[in-house]
């Protein structure tokens, strides 16, 4: 409970602060907003298009939209984190802790779209364990972001772009900061757009870097042995990682 006040307080703090900047999403008229090229510096082209990334990131959510497998739902947690996505290769990876004041689970998942199948590794009281199952999002892909406008983030010189994630079937609107100098990930906010309740997120990235390493797609041995009845029977209760559908790509 001490956590979803926590988050509860975090999370008006930051939204306030987004409306401080106009960026409040229902507040913009994306359709009436003139397309200012001449300041755009980043994905102007294919060129400026990473093939990969890898980033930390943190991830606060009130009564957010984000994707499950029985559909989308809304939820309020904490999440951080490591992922390391290759676009191309169509392989990602992601080190995650997620945390909603009731559940707590730290895990891992590799996700392979060559064969879609993911793998899902946690420890519960002390005990490894991994299972294989559809993979439950598409390996990410640039696309779907409209540029806005020049955007200033303390002293960082930023390109925003708005955008809906593909997997959140255009519930929810997001707002993604770019920096201009080399086009790295800093912040992406997210609204819900159904209303019924409102809800938020925010997500944070550091030690972005433009490329993947392939050495974080390599499964660990408990991954490549057959489930035994108890990994089975925690497919069901596992917390998969949310940061996955509220990608920008």
């Amino acid at each position: 409970m001490k956590l979803l006040f926590s988050l509860i307080l975090v999370m008006t703090i930051a939204l306030n602060c987004c409306k401080s900047f106009n960026m409040g999403t229902n507040k913009i008229d994306y359709s009436k907003i003139e397309n200012q090229v001449g300041q755009q510096q980043c994905f102007t082209s294919s060129g400026q298009l990473p093939t990969g990334y890898s980033s930390s990131y943190v991830m606060i959510s009130f009564n957010g939209n984000h994707p499950t497998p029985s559909g989308i739902q809304q939820s309020s947690f904490l999440e951080s984190g490591f992922m390391n996505i290759d676009l191309v290769g169509q392989q990602l990876y992601v080190d995650f802790l997620f945390d909603n004041g009731n559940t707590k689970t730290k895990g891992n998942l590799w996700g392979f779209g060559s064969n879609s199948t993911q793998y899902v590794s946690v420890n519960v009281n002390g005990t490894d364990y991994c299972f294989q199952q559809p993979l439950s999002y598409s390996v990410p892909a640039i696309e779907g972001l409209n540029y806005i406008t020049d955007f200033e983030l303390g002293t960082v010189q930023c390109d925003m772009f708005a955008g809906s994630p593909s997997s959140l079937a255009n519930s929810t609107n997001l707002v993604l900061l770019v920096d201009k100098s080399d086009c790295s990930l800093i912040s992406a906010s997210t609204e819900n757009i159904n209303n019924t309740p409102s809800g938020y997120s925010l997500t944070n990235y550091y030690y972005y870097n433009p490329s993947a390493d392939s050495a974080y797609f390599q499964l660990p041995s408990i991954c490549l042995n057959p489930p035994n009845s108890k990994q089975l029977k925690l497919k069901s209760s596992v917390q998969l990682p949310k940061v996955l559908g509220n990608l920008p790509f």
